[in-house]
């Protein structure tokens, strides 16, 4: 029952959950073109070049050459950095009436050069492509002209001047796209196989059957708490006239594969266990005594969780005496039993909760008690202690059958596997799993 991670598996769990993937995929590329068409602003970008002879003339008109100055390949660095100075970025702002502040400018003015060459390329982007040609050329000649004017030289000469484009550089419409298209594939994929290998949820019957090799039962669905009836355990029993609710079917199913999957027992001792508390056990095992009954089935509850019990408050009987009573000494097994308003089910409930319950679900006389209830009813549905404690595996050999209940809001995989291993282990023929608080959006099959 061990998850392999491996190629085969994993195009088969992304084929499983192709229909989330594409429908993802789809939405984030509908997204992405929605942003990119009505929400990012279209940026136009114009180019000026500037060459800077190697030979600069100085105000006088004598030639200087560069290696006498010091400046030769420092140069072009030195003229980059100057171009987006304060100094000339406050009169390029000057040049334009403050339509556009200083910081903006500097946002939108870039320079480009190469080590290899002579070229600076003064790059403006702007929503106007009109604005991006004017600022690219003011700045190249503002800056011709602070160079000449600060340094005493002219080496800088306008190669080509900036003009409106016609097309934006921003934003790249079909990459944007195809980009939507990918993230939304990544990001479900991604989710499709965090689910099965990461999360470890049983969420659906498919999940169950898949991860422990084990038939589901039945999936019965999460049932609201009601605040009225102050959202106890006892609310979600069924009741004798319910026959077409939700719940009252997948229990009817319950019943019908159990029935079959026993029918060659004359009595059947049954264990509902899970593997760790409130996963419902206690619900289920209550609800499958009760539809056996109302099948006319003569059928005995018995609450051999020793150290949680809830049977006296899901039937509302005194837990004076119970199943301790009797594995003790103290008690009779007709003392224990206790009637019920609904034909054909009696309840033992767990009695004094004792410091050995182990060791007295191990017993002989936890065998004489089941022994003595086969001669008196046809279905024994015996509510154990959930498997984080040894108390199940105890009487695990003692009984005909045993259900396993999955929780598909808390149940872990291979928390589950673990239980059902153990459960196998000391050859306890396991019936199948019930899955239980499946959620309303999920489809409930039932399985006969």
């Amino acid at each position: 029952m061990e998850q392999s991670f491996n190629y085969q598996t994993i195009l088969k769990e992304l084929k499983n959950g192709l229909k989330f993937i594409i429908l993802t995929t789809i939405l984030t590329t509908v997204l992405g073109a929605i942003i990119t068409f009505f929400w990012l602003s279209p940026m136009y970008e114009s180019k000026t070049d500037l060459l800077v002879n190697g030979t600069v003339v100085k105000g006088s008109g004598e030639d200087l050459s560069l290696n006498e100055v010091e400046i030769n390949i420092r140069l072009i660095e030195t003229y980059s950095i100057m171009i987006k100075s304060d100094r000339i970025m406050e009169k390029v702002e000057d040049k334009l009436d403050q339509r556009i502040s200083k910081e903006e400018l500097v946002k939108q003015t870039s320079v480009v050069t190469n080590e290899n060459s002579q070229i600076i390329s003064i790059i403006a982007e702007s929503p106007n492509p009109e604005n991006a040609a004017e600022i690219a050329n003011e700045v190249a000649l503002t800056f011709k002209e602070e160079v000449k004017k600060v340094m005493d030289i002219d080496n800088v000469h306008v190669l080509s001047s900036a003009s409106p484009s016609d097309k934006p550089v921003r934003p790249n419409k079909m990459i944007n796209i195809l980009l939507s298209m990918v993230i939304g594939f990544i990001l479900s994929a991604t989710w499709v196989l965090y689910r099965k290998h990461f999360d470890m949820k049983l969420i659906t019957i498919h999940e169950v059957e898949e991860a422990l090799s084990l038939p589901v039962l039945s999936g019965i669905p999460h049932m609201k708490k009601s605040k009225k009836m102050g959202g106890g355990l006892s609310q979600h029993l069924l009741k004798a006239g319910e026959v077409h609710s939700p719940l009252a079917e997948a229990y009817r199913s319950l019943r019908t594969i159990v029935q079959y999957k026993t029918k060659n027992n004359a009595a059947s001792a049954l264990m509902v266990t899970s593997k760790h508390p409130n996963e419902g056990k206690s619900l289920t095992s209550a609800n499958l005594a009760i539809v056996m009954a109302l099948d006319n089935k003569k059928t005995v509850y018995i609450d051999c969780d020793l150290r949680r019990p809830d049977g006296q408050f899901l039937f509302g009987v005194s837990s004076r005496k119970g199943v301790t009573s009797y594995l003790e000494g103290y008690s009779t097994a007709k003392e224990i039993v206790s009637g019920t308003h609904i034909p054909n089910l009696s309840v033992i409930v767990a009695g004094i909760i004792p410091p050995n319950p182990t060791e007295l679900l191990s017993s002989k006389r936890m065998d004489q008690l089941l022994q003595e209830l086969k001669k008196e009813y046809e279905y024994i549905i015996i509510d154990s202690p959930p498997m984080v404690v040894s108390d199940s595996l105890a009487l695990a050999n003692k009984v005909d059958g045993c259900i396993f209940v999955v929780n598909a809001q808390k149940s872990k995989r291979d928390e589950v596997s673990d239980g059902i291993q153990q459960l196998q282990q000391v050859k306890t023929e396991i019936l199948g799993t019930i899955l239980n608080e499946i959620a309303p959006s999920k489809k409930v099959q039932y399985y006969y």
